[in-house]
């Protein structure tokens, strides 16, 4: 039995992944259980990225994340769940639009959106970030996904 330190941290790594992976997979099907409304729809496999911007007085901080996205898309909320390769994993991400908070948890209010023709940007400011703002960028939508963020949103053309 090796009782090198190193030894325990490489097999601790992978271990850590693996376990976290597990908690993640097992925490969406609880929250979608739970808070999933009976008009909802469920995306899964959506391409895109976050970027954080965080203006301070003395320094500005961009940070970009490519993740693939699940989404509970609720009457009056958005749930993400990002997938990515970065050390740590996110938790889920709760984007509420309508003054309504019924079947949401630990929303942040979304800001403002923006709609184009095979993208959805969805722009909310962190309660963590004083001076930051973070944009969700959902890319490679087709028709009926973009139609399904424009009826959530009350944007229907």
């Amino acid at each position: 039995m090796p009782t090198d330190p190193f030894f325990y941290f490489i097999i601790a790594g992978p271990l850590f992944f693996v376990i976290s992976g597990v908690f993640f997979f097992i925490q969406k099907d609880k929250i979608i259980e739970k808070y999933r409304q009976p008009d909802a729809v469920i995306l899964k496999k959506i391409y895109g990225t976050i970027t954080t911007v965080n203006k301070g007085t003395l320094r500005y901080n961009k940070r970009f994340q490519w993740c693939s996205f699940d989404i509970l898309l609720n009457e009056n909320s958005i749930f993400l769940f990002p997938r990515s390769f970065y050390i740590v994993p996110r938790g889920c991400i709760n984007l509420k639009f309508r003054s309504n908070a019924k079947n949401t948890k630990n929303p942040t209010f979304l800001r403002r959106f923006h709609l184009n023709g095979d993208s959805v940007e969805l722009i909310y400011y962190p309660d963590h970030l004083l001076n930051g703002e973070r944009t969700i960028s959902l890319n490679s939508l087709n028709k009926e996904q973009i139609l399904l963020f424009q009826k959530a949103l009350d944007q229907q053309t």
